[in-house]
């Protein structure tokens, strides 16, 4: 399906590209160096990128690939995203984070009971 009608429009962009090569992507962080001028509870606050510049932790490579099949989707659309799958030192902060992780929990509760799936975890 063309991307223009498609429902799902990042969906259809990511298979579009990755039909034709992978996708990377850097992966970016600024490590708190002053608390009072770098406050996790305040999100209105820039933090300056040359007290604590971003540093590249990481880059996500993504193979090129077709994930369209049906259980490929299916598989996808009984997981649940959060970035708390993560070790308990690398945990989002803020009080905004703590009402996305019950926003996320609520969603995918919500999408588990519609779909009449279990919530799990993926396993290799």
């Amino acid at each position: 399906m063309p991307i223009s009608g498609s429902k799902d429009k990042l969906r259809a962009a990511m298979s579009a590209h990755l039909q034709q090569r992978e996708a990377r992507f850097d992966f970016l962080v600024q490590l708190q160096t002053d608390p009072i001028a770098m406050p996790v509870e305040d999100p209105t606050v820039v933090w300056d990128e040359t007290t604590s510049p971003f540093r590249k932790v990481a880059t996500i490579r993504i193979p090129s690939q077709s994930f369209e099949s049906k259980e490929q989707m299916q598989f996808c659309e009984n997981l649940s995203f959060t970035p708390w799958h993560t070790l308990a030192e690398h945990r989002p902060l803020g009080g905004i984070n703590r009402t996305r992780k019950n926003v996320y929990q609520a969603i995918s509760q919500r999408r588990h009971k519609s779909n009449g799936v279990p919530m799990q975890e993926p396993n290799a």
